[in-house]
């Protein structure tokens, strides 16, 4: 379900997600939302008639802007080789990741919420684990990989790039030259073994 914003419902939506991020659900008020979004609480109503509805909207409309964007990670890799492949996907999930913390955090505490909710970080990782088993399963049928379970090398991969970017969140001294050379150390690993 694709949802056009208007600027005014963008403002709101924006304003809406920036402070799910600084202040939590429960300091998130349609007050704030109006107030960050430079509107009145009054437009805030009109547009989403209530504040779940706002959370709802945002979450489905953030949601949408995920999935386009996770698409436009995984084009145009058919002749490249498994190294460089991964090497160019894990760049772009790693600044996708990192420009859009806010959401990702979010999502995150999204989790420990309503369980029959549909999670946004849910049909995040299951669009980004999806594509990259496509990969490992082209790998395996073109003969250039052995004969693997092409999903748990998909989540192996996700897995240490989200847990990576959690952990260099928290450790400001980390460079890209650091982040440069866990994924070089980690590729060598994931694709030649542990074993001589």
């Amino acid at each position: 379900m694709e949802i056009e914003l208007d600027k005014t419902e963008q403002k709101i939506v924006d304003a809406t997600i920036f402070l799910l991020d600084k202040e939590g659900m429960n300091g998130t008020t349609t007050k704030k939302i109006a107030k960050k979004a430079e509107v009145s609480e009054v437009t805030v109503f009109r547009k989403f008639k209530s504040k779940d509805n706002l959370l709802k909207i945002a979450k489905i409309y953030y949601s949408d802007y995920f999935l386009e964007k996770i698409s436009d990670i995984f084009i145009n890799y058919e002749d490249t080789d498994l190294e460089s492949l991964l090497k160019h996907i894990w760049g772009k999930l790693v600044n996708f990741l990192d420009n859009n913390l806010d959401i990702i955090k979010i999502a995150l505490d999204e989790l420990m919420s309503n369980p029959e909710e549909e999670k946004i970080f849910s049909k995040f990782s299951d669009e980004v684990l999806k594509n990259l088993t496509n990969i490992f399963q082209e790998q395996i049928d073109k003969g250039k990989i052995r004969k693997i379970n092409p999903s748990a090398a998909a989540l192996t991969v996700f897995s240490v790039i989200v847990e990576g970017i959690i952990f260099w969140k928290f450790e400001s001294k980390v460079s890209n030259d650091d982040t440069n050379k866990y994924l070089d150390d980690f590729l060598d690993i994931f694709i030649n073994g542990i074993t001589n």
